[in-house]
């Protein structure tokens, strides 16, 4: 009896991994969670303790070990005539849009990722995210930008689009900063991707 009720409880996760229908993680998630873009005190002790909007890798290196990281990262998305996010660069590349907004304002971005439109994003802007993994599970988080759609489009949350437009900047009242919006151009509605969720590739 024992020896079947060990094998019970070793085969249970198992089981339901197999069996249970995987939920993907959507704006039900961000709401109940919440994101934030504030300047909050962070160590490497505590290491992706916050969702973010703006992807941060420099608690996992010293400061010079940063500087050389996002530095070639920056290059790396600079030399690229228009600024295309994928599923290989998208937290690279919006970390080093969030590090040298100025440098971008006026680009051509594009990238995908689900509506969320929240409480506070106004008639025509939402965000546009992606739920992505920077180092493992335990700094998971939500990133993606501000976008501002044409003012006929409607979306409701979680529905996944690609978007293209120019970067600007604006200030956001429930943030109380200076944050990077695109401004859409061109968008279109998209399948949810085989997999959703981004990581950061070294």
């Amino acid at each position: 009896m024992s020896r079947a009720f060990t094998y019970a409880i070793l085969l249970f996760p198992v089981a339901t991994g197999i069996f249970l229908p995987i939920q993907t993680l959507d704006s039900s998630f961000v709401k109940a969670k919440g994101f934030s873009f504030p300047e909050i005190d962070i160590s490497s002790d505590n290491p992706g303790f916050h969702q973010f909007l703006k992807p941060d890798m420099s608690v996992y290196y010293s400061d010079e070990g940063y500087m050389e990281v996002a530095k070639q990262d920056l290059n790396d998305i600079q030399q690229l005539a228009d600024v295309k996010l994928n599923d290989d660069n998208y937290l690279k590349a919006l970390e080093s849009i969030y590090n040298n907004p100025n440098l971008f304002v006026g680009r051509t971005i594009s990238f995908n990722g689900f509506v969320y439109k929240g409480e506070q994003a106004g008639a025509y802007h939402a965000f546009v995210f992606r739920f992505g993994f920077i180092h493992c599970v335990a700094d998971s988080g939500v990133f993606g930008m501000r976008v501002q759609f044409p003012d006929n489009v409607s979306l409701a949350d979680d529905t996944w689009v690609e978007v293209s437009g120019t970067m600007a900047l604006e200030f956001y009242q429930p943030f109380k900063q200076t944050i990077p919006v695109l401004k859409v151009a061109d968008w279109k509605e998209i399948e949810t991707p085989e997999e959703p969720y981004v990581y950061r590739i070294s």
